[in-house]
Order: C-alpha cells, then sequence, then structure tokens
C-alpha cells in the first residue's frame, strides 16, 4: 500500500481509523498508558510507606523500569525482525499484564517481607523489559498497515493521545482511590491482557504476523553494522538524547526552582505540568499544520531552535509565574515539533525488512530522560540556579547542530511501502 485512496482522502487524517487494528492500536496507546499512570507514577509513594529503606534505595527500585527499557529496547527490535513482530508484540502485552498481576500478588502477600523489595524491583525491571517489547512494535504495527502520506498524521494522533493518558491516569487514580492500592495493578495486568487479546485476534492472519525469510534475518551484530554504518540514524539519535537531556528538567529540577524561589511552588508547579499536558494537546493542530509545510527536517530544526532560544532567553527574563507558563507552553510547541516527527523519519530511513530494528534502536533516546536529572542537579549544584537555563539552551542548540549537519533533505530510504517512544 503506497498511496492513498480516493476514500482516504475524502475522510481526511482520521481516515485511517476505518482499520480496525490502527483503531485498536491507538485505542491501546491511550488506555495501556492511563492504567499504567494510575499506579506507575504513585511507586515513590507505596515503597517509602511499605519498605524501611533510605529514599537513594526507593529511587533505585523505580528507576529500575527506565534501565530494563533501555537494556531491551533494541535487542526487542532485532528480534522482531528476526522471529517476527506479532510474537514479539503479543510478548510484551501478555508480558505486562502477567507483571501488573504479580506486582498485585507481592503487594498482597509478601508485603513487609525482607523479599519484597527485591521482588518488587525485579518486577519493575521487567515492567520496562516488556514495555520495550511492546511500545516500539506498535509504531512498526501502524507503519505497516499505512500509506506513507498519513503516517505522519497518526504519528502525531499516537503522541497526543499518550500525553492525554499521561496527564488523566494520576488524577483519575488519586480521585477513584486506587493509587499506591493493590487494585491498581489488577487493573492495569487486566487492561493489558484484554488488548493483548485483541492483538492476538486481529493480528492472526496478517502479514504482520510472519517471521522474515532466512535471506532477510540478522543477528545483533549484523543489525549493529547497519545502524552503526547509517549516520543519519546515529545523529538523530544523538539529537534526540540532547533534546530529552534538556526537556526532562522541565519535569524535575525545575520544580526545586519554583518550589524554592516561589511562596507556593509546590502547587504552582503541579499546574505547570498540567499546561504542559494541555499545550501538547492544545496545540497539535498547529504543529500538524506547520509539519505540513515543511519537511521533516525544517520541522525538527524549527522546533530544536525554539526550544534553544525560549530557554536562552528565559535566563534573562523575571522569575515569575507569567513567565513560567510562556516557557512552559512554548517548549511544548518544541516538544510537539520534535518528538513526532521524529518517528516519522526513523520510519522513512528505516529499511523494510529493519523496521523493528530501527524502532526499537531509537529507544535509546531515553538515555537523556535517564541522566537528565541527575545532570540537571549537577548544574544547580555547581553554578547557580538560573543557569539550568542556559544549559537546557545550550543543549537544544547542540541538537539543532547535530541535525543540520547529519539529517540531509533527501536523506530519506523509500522502500516501497517502508517507513516509536516514553
Amino acid at each position: 500500500m503506497t498511496a492513498v485512496s480516493p476514500r482516504e482522502i475524502r475522510g481526511g487524517d482520521f481516515a485511517v481509523y476505518r482499520s480496525p487494528l490502527v483503531s485498536v492500536t491507538m485505542a491501546g496507546t491511550f488506555f495501556l498508558k492511563l492504567v499504567s499512570f494510575l499506579c506507575i507514577p504513585f511507586m515513590t509513594i507505596y515503597l517509602s510507606e511499605n519498605v524501611d529503606a533510605p529514599p537513594y534505595v526507593i529511587g533505585v527500585i523505580v528507576g529500575l523500569s527506565q534501565i530494563g527499557s533501555l537494556g531491551a529496547g533494541f535487542v526487542s527490535g532485532v528480534l522482531a525482525d528476526r522471529v517476527g513482530k506479532r510474537r514479539v508484540l503479543l510478548a510484551g502485552l501478555f508480558g505486562s499484564s502477567a507483571i501488573f498481576l504479580l506486582f498485585f500478588l507481592v503487594a498482597t502477600f509478601l508485603k513487609g517481607t525482607p523479599a519484597f523489595p527485591v521482588l518488587f524491583g525485579a518486577l519493575n525491571t521487567g515492567y520496562g523489559v516488556m514495555s520495550a517489547f511492546f511500545w516500539p512494535v506498535t509504531q512498526v504495527l501502524m507503519a505497516d498497515g499505512l500509506p506513507k502520506e498519513r503516517r505522519a498524521s497518526v504519528f502525531r494522533h499516537r503522541y497526543v493521545l499518550t500525553n492525554f493518558a499521561v496527564a488523566v491516569g494520576p488524577p483519575a487514580g488519586a480521585f477513584l482511590g486506587i493509587a499506591s492500592a493493590g487494585a491498581a495493578f489488577v487493573i492495569s495486568g487486566l487492561s493489558y491482557l484484554v488488548f493483548a487479546l485483541a492483538f492476538w485476534w486481529l493480528t492472526r492472519d496478517t502479514t504482520f504476523g510472519r517471521s522474515a525469510g532466512p535471506a532477510e534475518r540478522r543477528s545483533l551484530t549484523g543489525a549493529l553494522k547497519v545502524l552503526g554504518t547509517d549516520r543519519v540514524f546515529l545523529g538523530l539519535t544523538v539529537s534526540m538524547i540532547l533534546f530529552t537531556l534538556a526537556y526532562c528538567q522541565i519535569e524535575s529540577n525545575l520544580s526545586l526552582l519554583v518550589s524554592g524561589r516561589l511562596t507556593d511552588g509546590v502547587r504552582f508547579f503541579s499546574v505547570l505540568l498540567t499546561v504542559n499536558a494541555v499545550a501538547v494537546i492544545a496545540l497539535q493542530p498547529l504543529a500538524t499544520a506547520v509539519s505540513k509545510r515543511l519537511s521533516p527536517r525544517r520541522t525538527i530544526l524549527l522546533g530544536n531552535a525554539l526550544f534553544a532560544a525560549v530557554c536562552l532567553l528565559f535566563f534573562f527574563a523575571p522569575f515569575d509565574k507569567a513567565g513560567l507558563v510562556t516557557l512552559v507552553v512554548l517548549v511544548s510547541m518544541a516538544e510537539v515539533l520534535v518528538v513526532p516527527t521524529v518517528s516519522v523519519v526513523v520510519d522513512e530511513l528505516a529499511p523494510a525488512d529493519m523496521r523493528g530494528t530501527y524502532f526499537g534502536a531509537s529507544t535509546l533516546r531515553n538515555l537523556g530522560l535517564g541522566a537528565g536529572p541527575a545532570v540537571g542537579g549537577l548544574v544547580l549544584a555547581s553554578s547557580g540556579s538560573s543557569l539550568i537555563f542556559v544549559f537546557m539552551g545550550l543543549c537544544g542548540t547542540a541538537a539543532w547542530t547535530v541535525v543540520h549537519f547529519t539529517l540531509k533533505e533527501k536523506s530519506r530510504a523509500d522502500s516501497g511501502p517502508s517507513p516509536e517512544p516514553v
């Protein structure tokens, strides 16, 4: 499928949802993120109430999911290309369901025992691994099943749904009284099970369920060689690590500045997080209009330039509520220009038989999310609070520079219907 049908043209960007597989994939993106965030953001609180350990130990246990995700992203992508994307997708879904149900059992029957924190950490690592098996492959699934002209819009829709779920999940869990409780684990586990069965049914007779032929299979070493020689993909990954390294300061170290320099800083910081989530959703039509007029390369460059300029200029602006809201809104605009467009470019760069590998390897961008709070904390400790915005701006400038010199206007690998996530 390489062209858009007249029916799809009449239906606009939403015509793709006539495909049951696309509709279920997008519904899964929203609901599975939603139920995950009923409990994942509250794990620190839950562990602090039930584990006799210092805060840094609890932080390590909570952070194990990111470590598991980083370690498994590339491997899951290669496996998807070797043994079949359907198998990896279903393994991630059924595995996530089992892990959340095991969370419930451990929290119910082993709470207070010496084994509790160990098992909790092991399960949290497993959740990161299963996430790396599932989320990148859903992007491949949509790329495989859609005409090239529609993929950019669907990647943007996917990104908005993800942010909407992340915004709704924590307050919904708190309002319903299930946050930090075993019920959240059960709801999440059963939700993953439902979507696992739905994907199993919808993909059972599709080409998506077939594994690659012997001639197309690559070993881990062979896949690394291909990725290592793809200068454009490497540059794109480095730029995203730099971008996320800076962007995550909004959700981490900015809280220290706001709480320390404003009288009602803690409450206002929660308002800023809500502003960020709402802005990502509200600015989506504008970002879509911009991306349709510009190439993916220029869209990413514009987003990085906007991010860098806003952060550097904010260093000279008054540190007040109006300025912080303006900063978050403009940074959100940069976010919706950059992040979904990167998935579009990965989709274009990946050869038809290596989409899983490329989308899996693109999860390396999360290195920035993992290292960002610590690096930003060092900047705060060593050079003063306001310089954190200079650091963010310089990271954005470096990301722009990498994209400018590595991502060329005509660098896409178009292999017919050939053309990623947290």
